[in-house]
This record gives C-alpha cells, structure tokens and sequence, in this order.
C-alpha cells in the first residue's frame, strides 16, 4: 500500500467519520461548561454562604479528580446512557468548574464602585452590566476562559476510553488493520493541533477586539 493509499484511507476515516464526533463533542460540553460556569460564577460572586461553600466544594472535587475518572464512574453508573452524553456529562461537568472560578474572579476583579456610580447616575440596569461591566469582565476573563476551551477540546479525547466514535477511538480501530501507528496517530496529532491553535488565535483577536472598545469608549 502506498502512502497516497494510506493518507486517503486515514482522511476517510478520521476527517469524513471520527472528526464530525469530535466536533460535536466539543460543541455540546462547551455549551454546557459555558452554562455551568456563568451562571454558578455569578452566583458565587455574590457570596452566599451555603450555596457558595456548596460550590466550592464542587469545584474542589473537579480540581482533585482527573476527567477521565469522572467519565469512567459515570460509564459505569449510568449503563443505559449513550457514550457521546455521558462524555459530555464528564467533560463539561469539570470544565464547568474550572470556568465557574474564572467567572467568579471576572466579576470580583470590578470595583463595586463602578455599579454604584452607575446607579447614581441612573443608568438603566442592562446599560450598566453591557456598557460597563461585562467589557471589563471579559478583558478580565478572556485569556482564561479560552486557555481553559483549549484544555476542553484536549479532554474530549478521553471519550475513546468508553467507545465513543471520535478522531482518538477511529484512529484505535485502524491500527488492528494498518501497522503504521507513527502515522496514524501524527493524523490525530495534526488536528487537535490545528484545533487548539485556531482557538488560541481567536482568543487572542477577541481580546484585542474588547481592549479596542474599552479604548475607545474611553477617548470619545
């Protein structure tokens, strides 16, 4: 078998089957991540006792435990759920964590001053958090937040572990076939590089696209 032979053998299987999978469990554990640490973020920024020492607990549990652990508890507990959610119900479940304490960092890092001059002038409520707070707290957050959507997109190749279809277990499937494992797995290698480093080029223009509003909300 030639290399051209091969290359489009691994282009069909990995890019045309297994990177479909990956995307789609990308997408799905970023949205609920994102859901995860917005919205508990801001709850802990408001320090309720209880709730935040719940939350804290959570996050705590997610640092100390490596994804992969969670993934395969939840394999085993939940025995007639799909391999596709349960990997998301892992992934996203600690990146959620790890996101919420960026959120809640975001928001303390702003001056509670800040929401009251904006009060005293009487700005309406959605003006102060879209004009105001939520460009600081992105300028605040975003290199965090989209190092940690990198970590994300590495993390779901640990989905293979219980047999869900992505890049990772397509290219497990072809070695039995194709003794060129080097090859195979720098395929694998190439695309999540390519992944990881479109997202870090696009953290990068977010955040210069939020200092040139701040900039230049300040000037006028």
């Amino acid at each position: 078998m030639t290399m051209l032979d091969r290359y489009a053998i691994f282009v069909q299987t990995l890019l045309q089957k297994g990177l479909p999978m990956t995307l789609k469990l990308i997408g799905a554990s970023l949205l609920f991540a994102l859901l995860i640490g917005i919205v508990f973020g801001i709850i802990r920024s408001f320090k309720l006792p209880i709730i935040d020492k719940i939350l804290g607990f959570y996050a705590m549990v997610c640092r100390g435990i490596p994804t992969i652990i969670f993934l395969l508890f939840f394999y085993a507990y939940f025995t007639r759920g799909t391999q596709f959610w349960i990997a998301v119900l892992a992934i996203s479940l600690v990146e959620g964590a790890y996101m919420m304490e960026i959120v809640k960092g975001g928001l303390l890092s702003i001056d509670r001053g800040q929401w009251e001059a904006a009060r005293s002038m009487s700005l309406p409520l959605s003006v102060t958090i879209l004009n105001i707070i939520l460009p600081q707290v992105l300028l605040v957050t975003i290199p965090a937040l989209m190092g940690q959507i990198v970590m994300l997109v590495k993390g779901t190749a640990v989905a293979a572990t219980i047999g869900c279809m992505d890049v990772v277990r397509r290219a497990q499937l072809l070695l039995p076939k194709y003794s060129y494992p080097l090859e195979i797995y720098a395929y694998v290698l190439i695309i999540f590089f390519a992944m990881c480093h479109f997202l870090t080029w696009l953290g990068k223009k977010l955040e210069k696209t939020v200092v040139e509003r701040i900039m230049g909300e300040v000037n006028v």
